[in-house]
């Protein structure tokens, strides 16, 4: 017999941390492996999406081509993010399986039917049906015991493949079966894996899909039960406008949560004939740099002291690579 879930057993498992490196892809290998024993990995391209567990931007001589005042007046306006992982639905235990089943519309009379399936992460599956006044299928956990406490968190991320249809991500901070349901509508691209993050702050609270304006706001501190749902309606009578009835599939790899996360350091690897103009542009743009100094190195711009997520031993590293 399977042993209940231990909600205390769900603890966010930090993510590796990410260097940005600018522009000098010839020397990525060397620094990847140089700093892999201190928990870091990193990238060479990065889109105009937020920074995630990114503490640090190196920007060495091979880029100085980049214009340096944009690219730190960009960097100060770009969100950060701390993510952490919370379940890997791609590799569950058998106690987050048999937490979830499904709950659809045939409790109303109506005839859609989903299931869960594990295959490469949580698959929410079925066919949803209009017939007799339905229109919704979905999947459920049983309440956590204790309530999960993600009261440090801003909000929750979704790593899923969709089909095009659009969902609703359902969270209760009550154990009643029948309690407040807040809610969160988020599209899908077909075949298109997507980063879903929802903050706790705008999720709405609604009863069978009404809103319910004059209730407080959820409470991540204790949720119970988490969900899952394809339906007919958005919310108050109004209709999802990327509906489809019929066959659907939406896979869920991973949960994880998020916060804000603090503004890269930026790193001047090698010596600079612009160390003073590099100070007076990083304040301006309210951030932090480090530079070379003899054997060691300097801390300059909006503050002197280095961030405390930001070991000085990746910092030497970032230094011995770049000579």
């Amino acid at each position: 017999m399977t042993q209940p879930l231990d909600a205390n057993s769900l603890v966010p498992a930090p993510a590796k941390q990410v260097l940005w490196l600018l522009g000098a892809d010839e020397e990525a290998e060397a620094l990847a492996k140089s700093v892999a024993s201190l928990g870091y990995s990193v990238i060479t391209e990065t889109s105009d999406h937020p920074l995630v567990n990114t503490p640090l931007v190196i920007w060495p001589r091979s880029a100085a081509d980049l214009e340096l005042g944009s690219l730190l007046e960009e960097l100060g306006q770009r969100p950060t993010y701390q993510e952490a992982t919370l379940i890997d639905f791609c590799q569950p235990d058998l106690a987050i399986a048999a937490l979830w089943g499904s709950l659809d519309d045939g409790v109303m009379g109506g005839v859609s039917a989903s299931q869960v399936q594990w295959r490469e992460g949580l698959r929410f599956v079925g066919e949803v049906s209009t017939a007799n006044s339905g229109g919704f299928a979905s999947i459920r956990t049983r309440n956590l015991e204790p309530p999960l406490n993600l009261g440090q968190w801003q909000g929750t991320v979704l790593s899923a493949q969709g089909d095009g249809q659009r969902y609703k991500w359902i969270l209760r901070d009550s154990p009643g079966w029948d309690s407040l349901a807040y809610c969160r509508s988020f599209d899908t691209e077909a075949g298109q894996l997507s980063t879903i993050r929802t903050p706790f702050l705008e999720m709405v609270a609604t009863r069978r899909a009404r809103t319910v304006p004059e209730a407080s706001l959820l409470n991540p501190a204790q949720l119970y039960s988490m969900q899952l749902m394809l339906s007919k309606f958005e919310y108050d009578g109004e209709l999802n406008p990327a509906f489809q009835a019929g066959f659907f599939g939406l896979t869920v790899r991973s949960l994880g949560v998020y916060r804000q996360g603090p503004r890269p350091v930026v790193v001047l690897p090698e010596e600079h004939a612009a160390e003073a103009e590099f100070a007076q542009l990083l304040t301006a743009a309210g951030l932090t740099g480090v530079i070379r100094q003899g054997e060691g190195f300097a801390v300059i711009g909006a503050n002197d002291k280095l961030p405390s997520e930001v070991e000085p031993a990746v910092i030497r590293a970032i230094f011995e690579v770049f000579g």
